[in-house]
């Protein structure tokens, strides 16, 4: 007998799954297909967006907001309508404890990972309707958190402003949002993530990642003057990408792989000179001040039993390539013997052509004050996880991207599908078992056979298999289970089910 087992990908593989002897004749050959499914915990997501808020953003912030209802539209038209969605905002800003940070908008905590919940000062709405405490939105079993349509609500909240710190701690912000980097999550955020729920991550940002260890110095002057004679380099946000303790390892023009200097190179070129670098990646030669990207990813996938499946990440930024450094005078510079120096900075990797600090080099231009600076750690932290949607922060319009990755969000949520031609058992019907595995408060378990709709009178729980061309767009039979009261009390619900497939050759009932 050959035997396989399939997993749907928009199912987290939480639990193993028993073989059960379906009352019919040995048929020969067969095949039995094992496909577990999620309801009621499938149908729970919580989506985390992570805005960036600096100086730079406003424009990018408004191109977000212009698309949050298209995002929730794709949410709200799944098979099953809006599944029961913790929708939660964080900015960028967790300060930048220093010895001279203070003139850069820069606190030592920042908002350190709480969400975002009021309309912040300059924005379109007054009040986010959210109901009193509440820091996030909920809309869990036809149970709101909020009076307003959930469109109105998400683009209040999302209107976080541009007065954050200049050096942003992007993947840090999530990472401590979510209590992802050990210690419990801000008290205002408790009971966001659910455990069995998928994530979904959303990132903007035109900036690269500068998060670091509390107790870094890469924020200060540390007693040295601000200018390149300080052995980092002016306190700037360059001190993020290059100089003695940068986040970025690029390879150079002669083929080395090198952190960006502090003070042009030989290999520099033109007036005023710039360096072309290719290939950059998150530093993890041990010079970076920086946390290494892959402690983030390591915390965040450590948030689920099945990260593969259960996580998406989304990045709105800025491409990674080109990538130049460019050296220019400082304006004004800090003293007048200053005005002879030349500091490093990363050139926009998109942005207004011809504009100051674009690399001439860039493959897309904006017109409308967009750019963006290489986001290497950004790209990196995405696409480490295989659900990901990496776009660009200069694009005219955001509705694409946003469009690509709620349909990404939405194809976890998808109802399970079944492929292939299924058996028949001796009443005509698909040769199925499916099972409701019930966990209570107190934690005790039970499993509950569950019969087919067609032979108990369509009294819940029972299940359907039927074509379905909306939830199976790729062809197949949806699998629909209506549960009772018992099923939808419980702490904790999963089902399994197991179907016979027909293989060449069989003669069994429905092949």
């Amino acid at each position: 007998m050959l035997r396989w087992s399939a997993l749907v990908t928009a199912v987290p593989a939480l639990w193993a799954c028993t073989s059960r002897t379906f009352e019919s004749p040995v048929i020969t050959p067969t095949a039995i297909l094992t496909t577990p499914v999620t309801e009621k915990i499938n149908n729970n997501i919580d989506i985390l967006f992570m805005i960036d808020n600096s100086s730079s953003m406003k424009s990018m912030q408004q191109k977000l907001e212009d698309e949050l209802p298209q995002f929730m539209n794709v949410l709200e038209t799944l098979p099953n309508g809006l599944p029961n969605v913790h929708i939660a905002v964080v900015s960028s800003d967790m300060g930048a404890p220093g010895d001279s940070t203070n003139n850069i908008a820069c606190t030592p905590m920042g908002d350190d990972g709480n969400f975002q919940s009021v309309p912040s000062a300059g924005a379109t709405c007054l009040s986010t309707t959210l109901a009193q405490g509440a820091t996030f939105i909920s809309d869990v079993d036809g149970q709101k958190n909020f009076t307003d349509p959930i469109e109105d609500v998400f683009q209040c909240i999302a209107q976080l402003g541009d007065k954050g710190c200049g050096f942003e701690h992007q993947l840090a912000s999530i990472d401590r949002a979510l209590g992802g980097d050990g210690a419990p999550p801000p008290a205002a955020n408790a009971n966001f993530l659910r455990s069995n729920a998928f994530l979904g991550i959303v990132i903007l940002t035109n900036e690269d990642d500068c998060s670091a260890p509390s107790n870094t110095t890469i924020y200060s002057l540390n007693g040295g003057e601000q200018g390149t004679l300080n052995p980092d380099g002016p306190l700037q946000n360059y001190r993020c990408n290059g100089g003695p303790r940068g986040g970025h390892f690029c390879k150079d023009p002669s083929g080395n792989m090198v952190v960006p200097p502090l003070l042009p190179p030989s290999n520099a070129s033109g007036n005023p000179p710039i360096l072309n670098l290719t290939d950059c990646e998150d530093n993890t030669t041990g010079s970076s001040a920086l946390t290494p990207v892959s402690k983030f990813v390591s915390d965040i996938r450590n948030l689920k039993t099945d990260p593969d499946h259960q996580i998406l990440v989304g990045a709105i930024t800025a491409p990674p390539d080109p990538y130049g450094v460019v050296w220019a005078p400082p304006n004004p510079p800090p003293t007048i013997q200053q005005a002879n120096e030349l500091w490093p900075s990363v050139m926009h990797s998109c942005g207004a052509q011809g504009g100051p600090l674009v690399n001439p080099m860039i493959t897309q231009t904006t017109t409308d004050g967009s750019f963006g600076d290489p986001g290497v750690r950004i790209t990196e932290f995405a696409n480490a996880f295989p659900n990901s949607v990496v776009a660009s922060i200069c694009d005219a319009s955001y509705r694409q991207s946003m469009l690509a990755i709620a349909n990404a969000l939405a194809k976890l949520l998808r109802p399970t599908c079944i492929t292939g031609t299924i058996q028949k058992d001796d009443q005509g019907q698909p040769a199925c078992a499916v099972t409701n595995h019930l966990t209570s408060d107190n934690q005790t378990s039970m499993d509950v056979l569950v019969p087919n709709c067609a032979a108990n009178g369509n009294q819940a729980p029972c299940w359907t298999l039927q074509p379905d061309m909306n939830a199976c767009p790729g062809g197949g039979q949806a699998l629909t289970i209506t549960q009772d009261s018992q099923a939808m009390s419980a702490t904790s619900l999963d089902a399994t089910v197991e179907c016979s497939v027909c293989v060449p050759g069989s003669t069994a009932p429905g092949c």
